[in-house]
């Protein structure tokens, strides 16, 4: 099956200091397109009409506060399936009144500066138990460190999945995930599932050469439209989903990327 990552917008109600977009939340902004859910299903149909169903990974930004998200989604998942990163700030009450599990998963993330732990497991619980498929990833940012054995015997109390992300970015003037420390490394690695997440998402190895569908079987949008093969290739730009006459690559291409922190390699061919 064929999977877009969408960039729906870059907007976010939370300000988290680790994040991609910190310190560019307002030049990025310049490129969203705010488009009704009746004129987005135009370009997703066409999407259908080519390529069949496929899955598209709404992330962001948040995308909660994207206009008329909810309704968004109810009409995406009529013709693909939609999985959802959200910081868990929206309406999940109205949410999952709203839309169908059988079509729609989400991946919840977890920053602790921004909501509190019971409101986590106050919605986590209302998604799981309308049988919505999801768990909650926390980020091993360094100062956060120090919070990973507790949250995990709290999460397994309220018997919620808990997961970990790498940190990629500078801290006190060193670089991540380069500057974890052996036994960070060893913390984190139960949390991160798969060998593979671990080579190319903790240990941050190059792959770069290697065959990958990325582009042919997967892309990244952004908000502006504009389709690139993945995330660490954010400015070769393939088309934008927007026009009429938009399609991936006929076939697999070599990696280009020097990393693969976007947990993208699982395009990997070889």
């Amino acid at each position: 099956m064929i999977k877009f990552t969408w960039d729906l917008h870059y907007n976010c109600n939370f300000r988290c200091p680790y994040c991609w977009f910190y310190k560019n939340w307002a030049e990025l902004s310049r490129q969203n397109i705010y488009l009704t859910p009746q004129e987005w299903m135009v370009h997703w149909k066409r999407i259908y009409d080519k390529y069949g169903e496929v899955k598209i990974e709404i992330v962001g930004g948040e995308p909660f506060i994207y206009p008329d998200f909810i309704e968004l989604v109810k009409q995406l998942s009529s013709f693909h399936l939609i999985k959802i990163t959200t910081n868990l700030s929206g309406d999940i009450e109205r949410f999952v009144k709203e839309i169908s599990p059988d079509r729609v998963s989400l991946d919840l993330n977890y920053h602790s500066l921004f909501i509190t732990l019971e409101t986590v497991f106050k919605k986590a619980h209302i998604l799981n138990d309308a049988g919505f498929k999801c768990g909650v990833c926390y980020l091993a940012y360094p100062p956060q460190m120090k919070q990973i054995p507790y949250l995990e015997r709290r999460f397994k109390q309220e018997g919620i999945g808990f997961a970990l992300a790498a940190f990629w970015g500078e801290y006190n003037g060193v670089k991540y995930p380069e500057g974890y420390t052996e036994e960070e490394r060893e913390l984190m690695k139960p949390f991160l599932g798969d060998i593979d997440r671990i080579t190319y998402h903790l240990d941050g190895i190059s792959p770069r050469g290697k065959l990958c569908n990325a582009g042919h079987k997967y892309a990244v949008i952004h908000a502006n439209g504009d389709v690139v093969r993945c995330g660490s290739l954010f400015n070769q730009v393939l088309g934008n989903i927007l026009s009429d006459d938009f399609s991936l690559l006929e076939k697999p291409a070599p990696c280009e990327a020097d990393s693969c922190p976007c947990n993208e390699y699982d395009n990997l061919i070889c």
